[in-house]
């Protein structure tokens, strides 16, 4: 379990093949399973298998926005409910902001990405933030760079186009 600098605001991580670390970061976040996950890496690689797309899909997926978004996608039977939680779709965002691609390549898959706050809580947007609040909490935390005007990703639905958030 991880804290790292992402793309928008600080984030919690794990494998997402591991279901006891996705369990793990739950507790600690006080967040249900059913909300779901977000997974951000620099690629699909990975999780082609839980996720039902078209080429044209993938390279919606996999094409750098101007803005930070995550794409809701619909998941296949062999995607974990740990991740997906009550959704017939699963939550991803590609992009190729340091440290993802390094994680993404030591997972081998993207990781789970959720805010490094306490669930319902103000989002950490600093190495320093995160230090003070999840020391001793979590088992790492990596030192990046972040925007202290960062909000999280814009969301939208790779099928309608439909803007979720943001």
């Amino acid at each position: 379990m991880i804290a790292y600098p992402t793309d928008t605001v600080y984030g919690l991580g794990c494998d997402p093949k591991n279901k006891a670390a996705v369990e793990r970061l739950l507790e600690i976040k006080e967040r249900p399973v059913d909300m779901g996950l977000i997974l951000l890496g620099s690629s699909i690689d990975g999780v082609e298998e839980w996720l039902d797309i078209n080429k044209q899909q993938k390279e919606t997926l996999e094409n750098e926005n101007d803005l930070p978004t995550t794409y809701l996608v619909p998941k296949t039977k062999h995607a974990p409910p740990w991740i997906s939680g009550k959704h017939p779709s699963i939550a991803i965002r590609i992009t190729k902001k340091d440290p993802v691609p390094l994680l993404h390549s030591i997972l081998e898959s993207p990781i789970v990405s959720t805010s490094a706050n306490f669930h319902g809580g103000p989002e950490l947007k600093s190495f320093a933030e995160v230090e003070n609040e999840l020391s001793g909490i979590v088992d790492f935390i990596l030192e990046g760079p972040s925007d202290a005007n960062a909000k999280p990703s814009r969301i939208v639905d790779i099928l309608t186009n439909e803007i979720i958030r943001g």
